[in-house]
């Protein structure tokens, strides 16, 4: 369960309580009110927690910053820094990354099993098993397991369960059940492994694996890769950026409404004033 702005209850409450443990305060260095309302306050203290661990600084309580206040290992999450270079290199302002990786994965890029997060697409598995193996196969594949093989989209099962439909696919055929899926915080697919200058979709894959940052890498190859993305994503053509990464029914999968949250949400933590 996230706890963010709004939230109430003895989970804040609990929160409040880790907080002012620690040494965090509200705003203008008031002590934390422990009343179970997450608010303003509330929401200053977390965000300089998440900045002295060098978490992503949006306010909100997940796994990452769970494990920040219990001590445990972040080394595998993304960091503000990761962020600020890729804005850098971009050459957009950091809130337009920083609500992509809101959206794509809810802000996490890995399952609490450790693994990254993926989703299997099983229409990418029919298209690439009729390429590889061809038609025949792929259509017998299809009446066998129409939930791994198939020319609609669908079928998701979601987290980890992912993970076992793509075993099963992984047992049709490997190369393209790892092309079929797609990986870690910003969700980009395996099938464009030679796109985005990996040696193999064993590699892109195991880099998806070890760190956020490195799933941020692929998503920085990928808008400068994907012909008229970046360029679109400077000038915050949203129409252009949202039809070339999420395609053009990005309006009523209402990832434009999401977006919109996330933008929202971090404008006022990091001062942009313009929106989708």
């Amino acid at each position: 369960m996230i706890l963010k702005f709004g939230s109430k209850g003895d989970a804040v409450a609990t929160l409040q309580k880790q907080l002012a443990k620690m040494g965090y305060k509200g705003i203008k260095g008031k002590p934390l009110s422990i009343d179970g309302h997450f608010g303003e306050s509330t929401e200053y203290a977390v965000i300089q927690l998440q900045r002295k661990y060098g978490l992503v600084a949006d306010g909100k309580v997940g796994d990452k910053t769970r494990q920040a206040l219990a001590g445990d290992s972040i080394s595998k999450f993304l960091k503000d820094e990761d962020y600020k270079k890729a804005a850098i290199r971009l050459k957009v302002p950091e809130l337009v990354i920083r609500v992509f990786g809101a959206v794509e994965g809810l802000g996490v890029g890995f399952l609490q099993n450790g693994k990254a997060k993926i989703l299997f697409e099983r229409h990418r598995m029919y298209f690439y098993l009729s390429q590889v193996l061809g038609k025949t196969f792929a259509n017998a594949q299809l009446k066998i397991t129409p939930n791994l093989v198939n020319t609609l989209t669908g079928g998701y099962k979601g987290d980890a369960a992912e993970y076992t439909r793509l075993s099963m696919a992984i047992n049709i055929h490997k190369e393209s059940a790892l092309m079929s899926t797609s990986w870690g915080q910003f969700q980009i697919m395996g099938e464009n492994w030679k796109d985005l200058g990996y040696s193999s979709i064993q590699e892109f894959v195991d880099q998806q694996q070890l760190s956020e940052s490195n799933q941020l890498e692929a998503f920085i190859r990928f808008i400068e890769w994907k012909p008229g993305l970046l360029e679109a994503l400077q000038k915050q053509d949203w129409n252009t950026v949202f039809t070339l990464y999420n395609g053009k029914n990005y309006k009523k999968l209402g990832y434009q409404a999401k977006f919109q949250k996330e933008w929202d949400h971090l404008e006022p933590i990091y001062l942009e004033k313009t929106a989708a």
